[in-house]
């Protein structure tokens, strides 16, 4: 009786890792698939992008030509050339095609990545450092433009709390949030 009740246990535990591996697979094919179709999108958008720009650069190359600058028109030329054939690049790859090379060079160099993972991860870093600070003055205001006119709020302790005896709202710098209690809510 309890053989058959292990090869109960094994076969439904068997059973559970087929399902669960089918599953799996399924879920990383629909990732594969929603990547294929975003990066499609995307690298026709941008192509179309180029392609307006080599447009522009085209312009310009006429617009110098006209006025006697043969070097800067073959410069505007030669950089349209390029953005002509990135442009048709990206509109025609096949999306497979394109994450396959960038596999394919993600482990031929894979410092290059690392190195590139690290960069965007810095430059996020600081983009959200940058716009955490204009949030904090948006809702708290310039909290050093209150010293730098000589004004020093006197704090007092009331019932426990920090408070400030002038009614001026500051940042608290030893508890480090707004403060600005007003004794009459205190003692409500």
């Amino acid at each position: 009786m309890e053989q058959s009740t292990k090869d109960k246990v094994a076969e439904t535990v068997g059973t559970a890792k087929e399902k669960t591996a089918e599953q799996a697979g399924q879920v990383t094919e629909r990732g594969r698939g929603v990547v294929r179709e975003q990066l499609g999108q995307r690298s026709m958008r941008l192509g179309d992008q180029v392609g307006s720009t080599s447009q522009t650069l085209r312009q310009v190359a006429e617009q110098a030509r006209s006025q006697g600058n043969d070097q800067q028109a073959r410069l505007a030329e030669q950089a349209a050339d390029r953005a002509d054939r990135l442009s048709s690049y990206l509109v025609e790859a096949d999306p497979d095609e394109m994450l396959q090379r960038v596999e394919d060079m993600a482990r031929r160099q894979p410092w290059l990545v690392a190195g590139a993972g690290a960069l965007v991860g810095f430059t996020l870093a600081r983009a959200l450092k940058v716009s955490s600070s204009q949030r904090y003055e948006t809702r708290y205001g310039d909290r050093d433009s209150l010293y730098s006119t000589g004004y020093t709020p006197t704090p007092q302790i009331t019932y426990g709390r920090e408070t400030w005896a002038d009614d001026q709202t500051v940042i608290a710098p030893s508890m480090g949030e707004r403060t600005g209690l007003v004794e009459e809510e205190l003692r409500q």
